[in-house]
């Protein structure tokens, strides 16, 4: 079969065409190139500041969150301090007026208390049934130095459980006067037949008194009955200040 010239003509046209638009869309992705590399990077970048942005939202909204979280809990926990801190306050207030008021009742004590003149502190109660205890004024005689620490010696004995019916002074020691007790200081003397104690010095209770008025001369340890209490002065003293914590 023979194609006709025309027909020639067309298909070299159609070809012709078709190199034209093949050569014109490579060309076209030639040229576009750049762009579409241009256009990617800044879709990247576009998509990578979105996902930066919600992070960043996020991230303050999470914030935002605990800070009330936190302020809540400053609240709450605000008011037991508050409480507590009003409940130490108080406590402090009342233990401070409590302190003024014992201060208070022990001044008033103190000034009601009567004190030695000569530097002994407070008078001590004097005890029931001690001779004359029930005199008010009991501590108003004026008492000597001497005369107060017997007392105050006498007063203590008392309260121990132990009568006594007088006391006297010397160097520096209370000799306290007991009931049917003899205070006796011996002489050991040289007889023939060997040694005996004589009495160089001796005291008594009432009770001993007709025994000492019948026994004017020189008395001997045998002289003694055996229902009279004997004490030697050497163990019958009392240092006062020792015996009643004086400084």
């Amino acid at each position: 079969m023979t194609i006709g010239f025309y027909t020639k003509w067309i298909i070299g046209g159609i070809l012709l065409l078709v190199i034209i638009a093949g050569a014109c869309y490579l060309w076209y992705q030639h040229d576009m190139a750049p762009y579409k590399q241009e256009a990617a990077e800044t879709a990247e970048v576009a998509r990578e500041w979105e996902a930066a942005r919600k992070a960043e939202a996020s991230s303050k909204v999470e914030q935002a969150a605990n800070q009330a979280s936190v302020e809540g809990n400053a609240q709450t926990a605000e008011k037991p301090i508050n409480k507590i801190s009003a409940e130490v306050k108080n406590n402090t207030e009342a233990e401070r007026k409590q302190q003024v008021s014992d201060m208070s009742s022990e001044n008033a004590t103190k000034s009601d208390e009567k004190v030695s003149p000569h530097g002994f502190g407070p008078y001590p109660k004097v005890p029931q049934g001690y001779p004359g205890g029930d005199d008010p004024n009991f501590w108003e005689y004026p008492r000597t130095e001497k005369h107060e620490l017997m007392t105050r010696v006498r007063i203590k004995l008392w309260e121990q459980g132990i009568r006594t019916q007088g006391s006297s002074f010397e160097n520096g020691l209370v000799y306290p006067v007991y009931p049917n007790t003899l205070i006796v200081k011996w002489k050991t003397q040289w007889t023939p037949f060997g040694t005996r104690k004589r009495a160089s010095g001796i005291s008594g209770s009432p009770e001993t008194e007709s025994f000492l008025r019948n026994n004017r001369g020189p008395i001997y340890e045998n002289d003694i009955p055996s229902d009279i209490k004997v004490i030697e002065y050497k163990d019958a003293g009392i240092d006062p200040y020792t015996f009643l914590d004086l400084q």
